[in-house]
This record gives structure tokens, C-alpha cells and sequence, in this order.
């Protein structure tokens, strides 16, 4: 059916959910890339015969040991004040308060926000240390001793999946698909080094000009998390981005299931079964992708929807 029954009308989404900081546990239970009990077989499960990983069970997947990395380096951490370097331009929310900077040096408009917590040296080396396309690319961090805060300066992301499901009108197939094809190959980069995200929502979930979809706030994440949750946060987030009119906090389903394509409804239907990762990454909905077309739905987006800026 026509996209175009689908442009209906601005929604005022409630209050989003407000993602903080989240307490990593230590990785005291790993035993041969697994994860703690809560997320694996018991030491006395038999040996199955070596199949295609599935990531991201309810129970159980597996994990490598160790954090991979796209880039040669670390993210250098200076200390000292970041407004040495840095000019505000202005704020904006976009699940956190940002404030949008320029480089001095460079004119390079950058993102920066405070992080805190009781395990703030965890923290800032997974923001060190991960790297992936689907992860928001932290550029610098600064330690301002006086001020007893951590900076962190990333990539400028333009707006949100919050803001997309603000817009009065709905992604294409090809839109929609491109968008959860890249949440889960986030998904699935974090799962890989060992951190499960609980709280996926449409808030923290970024998106720039060239389409790109990002996550924001890998600090959420838990090593000993619960996959569960996970499953039903991404269920949420493609329900919200289908049905604009739903609640975040509705019984998960769809109130025009005709507005979308059979196989968009089945992906939908898979995802609420709750299945690994990697199975929804096999879905062939995703086939239908193209990140190109998000690059037209970012400019309305930025005109049409409804943004929180202080």
C-alpha cells in the first residue's frame, strides 16, 4: 500500500525514556568468551555441534573475549578544560543534553557532554576503546580535575529516531529497513565485546546527514545484562517507528498493519518472538535497505518535527 496513507500528522511523543549512566558490572564470571551464568549453558551442558552463532538469546550467546577495534589508535584523553579548545554554538537534547561546539583550530562542529558515575574509568575506556560504524565516534575526552567532570567530545549527529517518529511522515520500506539493519549491527558489535543494551529507544539512537544510524550511550550497557530486555526495547523502538500514534509504553502490536508491506509485518512479527540477532539480521525485510534514501527523510526531519533545544 502507498506510503502516502502513512504522512498523517505531528505526534507529541510522551516524555522519552531518560537512559543514564548504568552501573558496568566486573566481568568476573567469563569463562572461555561466555558470558556470566545469566546469559549462557551451564558448565555441565553437553557439546552441541558448532552451527551458525546466533547472538543475543533470551538465555544465551556466545561473546568474544576481547574488544575489537576499527582504528589503529586509542581516543586521546587530555587534561584540562575542553573550552580551551571549543566555542558553544548552543544546545540541543538528543537523549542527553549535548552541547553543539566548533573547534577554534579547525571549524569542525563536534558534540560534547558530561559523563559521571561510581565506574567512570569503565566507562570512559569503552568510549576509548569501541569503535564501529553504528556506535557514535567519541573524538576526544577531557578530564577537568577542578570541575570533577568528564568531557566527551564525539561525531555531530544532526537529530534522532525520537525526532523521526515526531515527523508527520513515515519512513519508506527501504527507509525503515536501512534504520534497523544498522540498530542491530550495533547490536550486534556490542554483544560481540561482551555488553548487552537494555534500554534501546528512539531518544538515544542517532542519525546524521549521510544516514547513518548510530547508538549514543554505550555506557548503558551491562556486561551482565539481561538479552530479554534488549529484544523487547528493539521490539518497542520498530513498533514507534511504525505506528507514530502508539504509546512507548502501549502492549506492543500495530494498529494499521495494512499501511505496511507483508514482509514488514513479518520482521515485526519476528522481532516481538524475541530471536538472536543474527536471525533478525537474516530477516529478508533487510534486504530491502538502501541508507541513501535516508538521506532525504534527514532534512524533513529536521524541518518538521517537533526537537527539545535548551
Amino acid at each position: 500500500m502507498s506510503d502516502t496513507k502513512r504522512h498523517t500528522r505531528f505526534i507529541e511523543e510522551p516524555s522519552s525514556i531518560q537512559v543514564g549512566p548504568a552501573i558496568a558490572e566486573p566481568d568476573t564470571a567469563r569463562s572461555g568468551g561466555v558470558l556470566s551464568p545469566k546469559l549462557h549453558r551451564g558448565a555441565g551442558s553437553p557439546t552441541q555441534p558448532e552451527e551458525k552463532s546466533t547472538l543475543l538469546r533470551p538465555r544465551g550467546f556466545p561473546v568474544k573475549p576481547t574488544i575489537e577495534r576499527h582504528e589503529a589508535k586509542f581516543v586521546n584523553v587530555f587534561t584540562g578544560s575542553p573550552w580551551n579548545r571549543y566555542d558553544v554554538r548552543y544546545r540541543i537534547n538528543l537523549g542527553y543534553s549535548f552541547g553543539v561546539v566548533v573547534a577554534r583550530d579547525t571549524s569542525h562542529a563536534r558534540m560534547i557532554r558530561t559523563i559521571t558515575g561510581p565506574n567512570i574509568e569503565e566507562q570512559l575506556q569503552r568510549f576509548r576503546q569501541l569503535c564501529h560504524s553504528n556506535i557514535v565516534k567519541t573524538v576526544e575526552i577531557y578530564n577537568c580535575f577542578h570541575q570533577e567532570d568528564n568531557f566527551l567530545v564525539s561525531e555531530l549527529m544532526l537529530t534522532s529516531l525520537r525526532h523521526i517518529c515526531r515527523s508527520p511522515i513515515y519512513p519508506t520500506e527501504q527507509q525503515l529497513s536501512s534504520i534497523l539493519h544498522q540498530v542491530l549491527c550495533g547490536e550486534k558489535f556490542l554483544l560481540e565485546n561482551n555488553l548487552v543494551h537494555e534500554q534501546l529507544s528512539a531518544a538515544n539512537i542517532l542519525v546524521n546527514y549521510a544516514g547513518e544510524v548510530k547508538i549514543s550511550d554505550i555506557e548503558s550497557c551491562r556486561r551482565d545484562g539481561d538479552g530479554t530486555k534488549l529484544l523487547e526495547s528493539f521490539s518497542r523502538l520498530m513498533m514507534k517507528l511504525m505506528d507514530k500514534e502508539k504509546s512507548v509504553s502501549a502492549a506492543i502490536g500495530l494498529s494499521h498493519p495494512d499501511n505496511w508491506s507483508h514482509e514488514a509485518i513479518d520482521m515485526f512479527a519476528t522481532a516481538v518472538s524475541k530471536p538472536g540477532v543474527n536471525e533478525l539480521l537474516d530477516h529478508g525485510y533487510l534486504q530491502k535497505r538502501k541508507q541513501t534514501e535516508l538521506v532525504w527523510l534527514v532534512p524533513l526531519v529536521l524541518i518538521s518535527a517537533k526537537h527539545d533545544r535548551h
